[in-house]
């Protein structure tokens, strides 16, 4: 399973990009093939992933690739990753099981892959998509969704796709990547900060940045509070001095093995 928290955007062939993410040290970078690279640029992206992936391992810094949707184009993009210096492949718009399959099979099935879920029609099949054999993760496409629907990320359109997409990740162990805002805000990182504590709620677990200027904003976003910290601490205490077995009374609520596995995960994040 992979295990990231905050991931950002860099596209390949940006030198500086590339050792500005490497200076703020991520949890894993993005190298991006698809919106970020000029028709005209693929190839010359291809060429340069390589070297961009080399540069990452030496840094120590996860590497995933973010590959184009069309069957030709993706088949390009993945034979030039290097698979020894890469966690994982962003497939874009993913709708159905096959555009996962045909990455799998293309990869060798060994790397993970992350289902970008931009469309209407793949949020409605996020469950399938989740099933499907080889997944890693599922994220978010805020901006292409609000594009579709011809609404503003940030008006709460998108919080019923991030919780159905929380939900379909939890039940298989899957990353689940995203908000429900626009990844592009970059200045108001005060709505940055709510929006990401508001997908935490709903159950998401890792952003994906386009400025190094969130990062920061992602980790302490996603962390627990110091209130459910203390909360969750407090649980795991009564419970190793609790003589009445695994349920118990604490503040007026009863604590039981859902609890208590909730409190376990709030402290593992702290930590």
């Amino acid at each position: 399973m992979l295990d990231w928290q905050c991931l950002l955007f860099v596209p390949v062939g940006a030198d500086r990009h590339l050792e500005s993410a490497i200076r703020h040290r991520p949890d894993a970078v993005i190298l991006d093939l698809e919106d970020a690279i000029a028709p005209d640029g693929k190839q010359k992206a291809r060429q340069d992933l390589a070297r961009f992936q080399a540069r990452l391992a030496e840094a120590g810094i996860d590497c995933a690739v973010r590959v184009n949707s069309p069957l030709g184009m993706m088949a390009a993009d993945i034979q030039a990753v290097d698979p020894a210096t890469a966690q994982a492949l962003i497939l874009p718009k993913c709708e159905g099981r096959r555009q996962i399959e045909n990455a799998v099979e293309l990869a060798g099935g060994n790397i993970g892959i992350i289902a970008l879920v931009e469309t209407p029609r793949g949020v409605e099949g996020t469950a399938l998509l989740a099933d499907t054999p080889g997944l890693a993760g599922l994220m978010l496409g805020s901006e292409d969704l609000s594009a579709a629907l011809g609404v503003h990320p940030d008006r709460g359109v998108l919080e019923w796709p991030a919780a159905r997409l929380a939900m379909a990740a939890a039940g298989r162990g899957l990353l689940a990547i995203g908000f429900p805002g626009s990844i592009a805000n970059f200045r108001d990182l005060e709505l940055y900060r709510r929006q990401i504590e508001r997908a935490r709620h709903l159950g998401m677990n890792a952003v994906a940045a386009i400025h190094p200027a969130q990062i920061p904003v992602i980790r302490d976003a996603l962390a627990p509070d110091e209130s459910e910290a203390a909360w969750a601490r407090k649980v795991l205490s009564c419970l190793e001095a609790s003589a009445g077995g695994p349920v118990f009374a604490l503040d007026g609520l009863m604590i039981d093995a859902p609890v208590i596995a909730r409190a376990r995960r709030i402290v593992a994040r702290v930590g």
